[in-house]
């Protein structure tokens, strides 16, 4: 288990220099907002994204899809099937993360040609967590398959800069006093307008405050549009919690 934890603990790294850049990225305000005389506003970013986040986000999620490997690996090292490994077992060794679903029902063992002589145990959990079944961390492992093949493959992440707008109200009323608030996520050049729905009550006050607090998300057309609202550490984050958290105990037993 050690090379696998010691990689994850690399990707934290990554994750943590990855917020450092952000914030200084938000701290140089690289967005302003301009006011319409209908009363809107719209958001319009000045400065994209620096690249070393891209950079990061690679190593990072190399460091985790790695790990997966290694302890796929060691798994098939240990042969707890009992038979005999192919020759070339080493080269071909993965832990698969399958995106899409297979034409046929899944049996023991579909993965043999990258998992050659693990058990019935390994085998189910492994399935269990493949990207195509439905899930919260079969959708992040999917999420990590495939950002994982872009920036392997293809180019640096494509990043986009972002905003959450937050609106707060306070209204007073006789004798009372209502409290509203709301969170929507902007997108460079959109334009927002905060219309507030009171009761038909005599209003004798109204105090309306808004701020939109600039992120850095992912901005990759084959990954799934809701990786569109997380900035690129919490993504990240969410994806190494799920492998410490679901992956890590199992084949923790698994290897013993």
């Amino acid at each position: 288990m050690e090379s696998a934890n010691l990689k994850l603990v690399r990707a934290q790294e990554h994750i943590l220099a990855i917020r450092d850049i952000n914030e200084d990225y938000t701290e140089r305000e690289p967005n302003v907002i301009i006011k319409h005389p209908d009363g809107s506003n719209e958001l319009k970013f000045i400065e994209s994204p620096p690249d070393a986040i891209s950079v990061l986000a690679g190593e990072c999620i190399y460091q985790i899809r790695s790990a997966l490997d290694h302890l796929a690996f060691q798994l098939v090292k240990l042969n707890r099937g009992g038979g005999t490994l192919p020759p070339d077992w080493e080269e071909k060794c993965a832990f698969p993360l399958r995106v899409k679903l297979p034409k046929k029902t899944p049996v023991f063992n579909c993965f043999e040609g990258t998992l050659p002589g693990i058990t019935v145990q390994a085998f189910t959990f492994i399935e269990s967590v493949q990207p195509y079944n439905r899930g919260e961390v079969n959708a992040y492992l999917g999420r990590l398959a495939i950002l994982s093949n872009i920036d392997k493959h293809r180019h640096l992440h494509v990043t986009k800069p972002q905003a959450h707008r937050r609106d707060e109200a306070t209204v007073r009323y006789k004798g009372m006093v209502m409290n509203t608030s709301s969170v929507m996520r902007v997108e460079d050049g959109t334009t927002t307008k905060r219309d507030y729905d009171f009761p038909d009550t005599e209003v004798l006050s109204v105090q309306v405050s808004g701020a939109f607090h600039p992120f850095v998300s992912f901005d990759e057309p084959t990954v799934d549009p809701g990786v569109l609202a997380f900035p690129v550490a919490d993504l990240l984050q969410t994806c190494l919690d799920r492998v410490q958290q679901f992956i890590i105990p199992e084949f923790t037993e698994l290897l013993k």
